[in-house]
């Protein structure tokens, strides 16, 4: 017993710990920035709170309906290739509140113009927008958005003295768009989308060669309901 009393712990070659000790911290210091290392994608992908953002998109409109009294959008400025930019603010991660101006080159009516005429049509667009997005901290985020507008239409046949112009204006009345973004980083969004939006000419007018400009509210039999849907991708930065 006296000489299991004076017996005292003897350190170990490796030091004050263990080698068992040391293999253990190792591996849990290891883990610990294994852990803070994953998490730093989702860190740098999750996008801010609140703020400005600035959109760019391309969509490609297809006509659907009618511009007026048997004339059909189609026939009248054909389908249209629409840049458009827009200017969001977040109130926070998830709702945004922006508006948009869109500028759509026409193909113009093809009938009208198969015999070798010079036609030029356009579709301007511009407006507000409210949209919502589902999963702002993920890589994958669907958003849904609804607006209102006002649009202008156009088209010109033939040049000079010889020409014929006319243009219709009136109410983007409604529209809807949902599409997915996939965040690139903090900062940078990009992802397809779609949209219709239903809207009604209510003004028109009219311009023959080098005369004056003809212009004149369209009766309640003339106006008539049309829709452009449009697939396309869109770019969104946040600032």
């Amino acid at each position: 017993m006296r000489g299991a009393a004076n017996i005292q712990p003897t350190p170990s070659e490796d030091g004050p710990f263990t080698l068992d000790d040391m293999t253990a911290r190792h591996f849990i210091a290891s883990l610990a920035l294994t852990s803070c290392l994953g998490a730093l994608p989702a860190a740098a992908q999750e996008p801010k709170s609140s703020g400005l953002a600035l959109g760019v998109r391309g969509a490609f409109g297809i006509p659907v309906g009618d511009s007026g009294t048997d004339l059909s959008l189609k026939d009248t400025f054909g389908s249209t290739v629409a840049p458009q930019v827009d200017v969001s603010y977040f109130f926070n991660r998830q709702l945004s509140l922006g508006a948009y101006f869109q500028y759509g080159i026409g193909s113009g009516p093809g009938d009208e113009c198969a015999d070798g005429a010079d036609c030029k049509s356009k579709v301007l667009r511009f407006g507000i927008d409210l949209d919502y997005h589902f999963r702002p901290a993920g890589f994958v985020s669907p958003w849904v958005g609804v607006g209102v507008g006002y649009e202008i239409g156009s088209l010109e046949v033939g040049e000079g003295s010889n020409s014929a112009w006319f243009k219709l204006e009136g109410y983007d009345l409604g529209h809807a768009h949902f599409g997915v973004d996939l965040q690139l980083t903090r900062s940078i969004a990009v992802g397809p989308y779609i949209s219709a939006s239903v809207g009604q000419y209510n003004k028109g007018a009219i311009r023959l060669g080098n005369a004056a400009e003809i212009s004149n509210d369209l009766s309640d039999d003339e106006k008539q309901i049309h829709v452009w849907i449009q697939p396309g991708v869109r770019v969104q930065f946040r600032l």
